[in-house]
């Protein structure tokens, strides 16, 4: 029998497949993998030598790639302030089209080209705004964790919480002053901007912002 000319398996293909699965069950093991896929699990590790590790990497290469195929890398704004801003809305944005795969993408070193690239635009903005050293890190360390964060939460259901008047009155009066089907979004903006503005801060007053995170600790 030929062998087929086109290959019928491919690193993509699998990245792919194994994103679907975080998508639709909220999880991914290299047995269901290789049944979605119609191959057996060696033939996946002769693609991805590195079995989980290898493809979990291949995953946020791929929300990476997304998020460049919109155009919305590198961020557009007249300041700095606003170049911030549109970072941390257009990754949460890309990384929470697939939030049950963050806290598995989390886990795993950085170091793919396309991701590396969207935080070397962030620290680029950082670096011209003024931010140096230590202090460009809590900058790139802040904003990361307020999109991933955020990503995170929009798997979560609305309402998020199930309160008793009785038992959780306090809660309970929370959940129904307000609008509900808004509270991830509204709730991602109040801390963008609460992040910004203690940005800004951190560059007047730089030394003294190291020296109280030094202390905390």
């Amino acid at each position: 029998m030929a062998r087929p000319r086109t290959q019928l398996l491919t690193a993509q293909k699998i990245y792919r497949a194994a994103l679907e699965l975080f998508d639709e069950q909220h999880s991914f093991s290299i047995p269901r993998l290789a049944k979605r896929l119609g191959v057996s699990p060696s033939s996946l590790y002769h693609h991805v030598s590195g079995g989980r590790t290898d493809i979990i990497k291949g995953i946020r290469a791929l929300i990476s790639q997304e998020a460049y195929s919109r155009g919305d890398f590198p961020p557009q704004g007249v300041t700095w302030q606003d170049q911030v801003r549109q970072w941390a809305i257009n990754y949460r944005d890309a990384m929470g089209r697939h939030p049950m795969a963050i806290p598995a993408l989390v886990g795993e070193l950085v170091d793919d080209t396309e991701t590396l690239n969207i935080y070397e635009n962030l620290a680029e903005i950082l670096e011209t705004a003024g931010f140096h050293g230590e202090l460009l890190l809590q900058a790139l360390s802040l904003i990361d964790v307020l999109a991933l964060g955020s990503a995170v939460d929009a798997a979560s259901p609305e309402p998020p919480w199930e309160a008793s008047h009785s038992v959780h009155p306090a809660l309970s009066r929370a959940l129904t002053s307000g609008h509900i089907g808004r509270h991830q979004e509204d709730a991602f903006t109040l801390g963008l901007e609460a992040t910004i503005d203690k940005l800004e801060q951190m560059l007047v007053c730089p030394s003294e912002e190291m020296f109280t995170s030094k202390r905390a600790l």
